[in-house]
């Protein structure tokens, strides 16, 4: 009986090795059916390929490495819709792949074969490039100018806006003309916020400029804004104007408060009473900031009206401006003013007698009055206000400087 089931046993293993030995011979044969003559022979592919953005381009590396037998590249995109084809000649060493290829804006999908002589195909690399237009560029905008000037030193500065850095800018191209009437650049940095140029500058010309983007990482060509022009203000206050900043220097003073020096100060702001002598028009204990204070003590800072800060000075004709820098203010009427003749208007007439006036109770920072003079004229600047606070509603102003712009003849 053993024996007999040996014998089946054996006959039934036989049997499952001749079935594997047959589909093993059958499926390890199957790819046969899709050689024509033979395995197929790969030829080394291209490695390290970037694909470059560019302006209606792409521009590609790549790095031929180990095959010799490399003999052409072909590159595809768009699905195959179009392709470029490429002789490689081969040295001893790695070679390099430097392939411009023009092409319309958008994001492209590339791929990459090599062939050898005998046409045998590598393995695709595939790769993904954007190519930048008229699209991109349209959407392009200059950096904003805050304020183009010349400072009292003679030296052309500009004060740049912000921009949106996600936009690829990453500078501004300064055109300007020199003493000598030749054009000249200079590139401003995108981190700049305020520049002065060269010191061959030609005082009061204009200067055209242009913003500088790259739209990524890995773009070769650098995209421009269309150009725009500034003209330059030129700061004069130092030839008409004394003691326009802060600290202001004090003619007098007793403990916090102060008379300004070269400033018309009325009897209505002087209302601080120290040792039998009143004081007004600058706080020390504010930066020796100008101001008008009223209301906050009883017997001093008494309210008054129509006070006034000022000073007087013959302009030749042109168009100004005068900017006056307001630190703070609460509460009360105040006014800067830029009127006729040598002393400035009470509120009530501002209306009919100055030349330009701005209310800025309640408001700070920089408040500016142009006006335009036909011929030389004399003229007062200043600060005009009536605070009529009590002890319980103390009103106030604080100025860090007024300047005088030169606009043009």
């Amino acid at each position: 009986m053993k024996r007999f089931l040996n014998n089946r046993l054996s006959r039934l293993n036989l049997l499952v090795v001749i079935s594997l030995y047959l589909a093993s011979c059958t499926k390890s044969n199957d790819f046969l059916k899709y050689l024509e003559g033979g395995e197929i022979t790969y030829t080394g592919k291209i490695d390290s390929v970037v694909v470059f953005s560019g302006k209606e381009r792409v521009y590609v590396r790549g790095l031929f490495l180990a095959d010799p037998k490399v003999v052409k590249l072909k590159v595809y995109w768009d699905n195959r819709g179009d392709s470029i084809e490429i002789p490689v000649v081969r040295t001893a060493n790695i070679d390099t792949l430097k392939l411009p290829i023009p092409i319309k804006e958008g994001v492209h999908n590339f791929e990459f074969i090599t062939f050898d002589a005998a046409g045998n195909p590598s393995l695709p690399v595939f790769k993904t490039g954007t190519s930048y237009g008229s699209r991109y560029i349209s959407g392009l905008i200059n950096r904003p100018i805050a304020n183009s000037y010349i400072s009292e030193t003679d030296e052309g500065w500009i004060d740049w806006g912000g921009m949106d850095l996600t936009s690829g800018v990453f500078a501004t191209q300064v055109f300007y003309q020199n003493t000598g009437g030749q054009e000249k650049a200079v590139i401003v940095p995108i981190d700049t916020t305020s520049s002065m140029l060269p010191e061959d500058y030609q005082i009061g010309s204009a200067v055209r400029y242009r913003t500088l983007f790259l739209p990524d990482t890995l773009s070769i060509d650098t995209f421009y804004t269309n150009f725009a022009t500034t003209q330059f203000t030129r700061y004069v206050t130092s030839l008409y104007l004394k003691n326009t900043s802060a600290p202001f220097a004090t003619s007098s003073f007793s403990g916090r408060w102060g008379i300004p020096a070269d400033w018309i100060t009325n009897t209505a702001v002087k209302n601080f009473l120290s040792n039998g002598v009143y004081y007004g028009g600058v706080d020390l204990n504010q930066n020796r900031r100008m101001t008008m204070e009223a209301g906050w003590t009883t017997g001093n800072l008494t309210s008054f009206t129509n006070g006034k800060i000022y000073q007087s000075a013959t302009l030749p004709a042109g168009s100004y401006e005068y900017e006056v820098d307001i630190q703070d203010a609460g509460g009360g009427s105040f006014y800067i003013v830029v009127a006729g003749g040598e002393e400035l208007p009470n509120i009530e007439q501002l209306a009919q007698d100055a030349i330009g006036y701005v209310n800025f109770g309640g408001k700070k920072g920089v408040l500016t009055i142009p006006f335009t003079l036909a011929s030389e004229t004399r003229l007062s600047f200043g600060f005009l206000g009536t605070l009529i606070g009590s002890s319980s509603t103390g009103q106030f102003w604080k100025a860090n400087s007024v300047k005088l712009k030169f606009l043009a003849r």
